[in-house]
């Protein structure tokens, strides 16, 4: 994995998302490169007064780069990926998460969204095919909506052939007393999900057991948005992870392909 980041004008130093609501700097990361397989962060400037930026990089099969930015909820962000080959795909993740936009969206190649929180967002540039991509991300300093654009309110999930969101409801995971282990079980498919929350503290290590479909995958969102594990990682039945910070996580479970009974279980060892 390789990129090169380019913007609309000279690169500068991390700007601050100022009164104006221009777009602060972003950051790109490469695959699985950061610590517990967390891929880590680089960032996309915006020129002063810019309000457009352009990342360009490879990704191999399974590999991901991750860029992020922030803006002011309001902003409509518009992406254009130029793409070797359609095994690329990309996701974007709110502040607080879930994604709001991933790899099953049928819009793909342009896509304009009104931001609905103010915080840092995750794009992530995914493949299951190697190849060079471009990425061009506009933010407009204005916090007036664009008409015609796709979301525009806090429903989140993959876009689906009519272009609706699927929306799924967090349901808490509750613990037995004394238990650190707890099962929980969704119909899930392409028009359903399921998404799950949970308390841990940092440094935990969270195991998470997906059975059922073979085709189900889960996204794993940290407190700050940070996705942990995403739906294009090899591994979707039995994964680690140490998390890195205290407060609630959440776990998105979907399925393209077939809607089935899918079974998830989470193990949180006390420390």
């Amino acid at each position: 994995m390789n990129r090169k980041m380019l913007a609309a004008g000279l690169l500068t130093t991390v700007t601050v998302l100022g009164a104006t609501g221009v777009a602060a700097a972003s950051t790109g990361t490469g695959a699985g490169s950061g610590a517990n397989g967390v891929p880590t962060q680089s960032v996309i400037h915006f020129a002063k007064g810019a309000t457009s930026a352009t990342v360009k990089g490879h990704v191999d099969a399974g590999e991901d780069d991750r860029y992020v930015f922030d803006a002011k909820a309001g902003q409509s962000a518009t992406f254009h990926l130029t793409r070797a080959n359609s095994g690329q795909t990309w996701t974007l993740v709110g502040p607080t998460g879930p994604a709001v936009h991933d790899e099953h969206s049928s819009r793909q190649s342009d896509f304009t969204y009104r931001l609905p929180e103010t915080g840092r967002y995750y794009m992530d540039v995914t493949t299951t095919r190697p190849g060079n991509y471009r990425m061009s991300v506009s933010i407009p300093a204005s916090t007036r909506g664009t008409s015609g654009t796709s979301g525009g309110s806090h429903s989140t999930g993959a876009g689906t052939g009519s272009g609706k969101p699927v929306v799924a409801e967090a349901t808490k995971i509750n613990f037995a007393r004394g238990a650190t282990t707890a099962t929980v079980s969704a119909q899930v498919g392409p028009q359903q999900r399921a998404a799950y929350t949970f308390a841990a503290t940092a440094g935990q290590r969270a195991r998470i057991q997906l059975s059922g479909s073979p085709t189900a995958a889960f996204t794993l969102i940290a407190p700050d948005g940070t996705p942990l594990h995403t739906t294009k990682t090899q591994n979707q039945t039995d994964v680690s992870v140490q998390l890195p910070a205290s407060g609630l996580y959440r776990i998105d479970l979907q399925d393209s392909t077939t809607t089935a009974t899918d079974q998830l279980t989470l193990s949180l060892p006390r420390r």
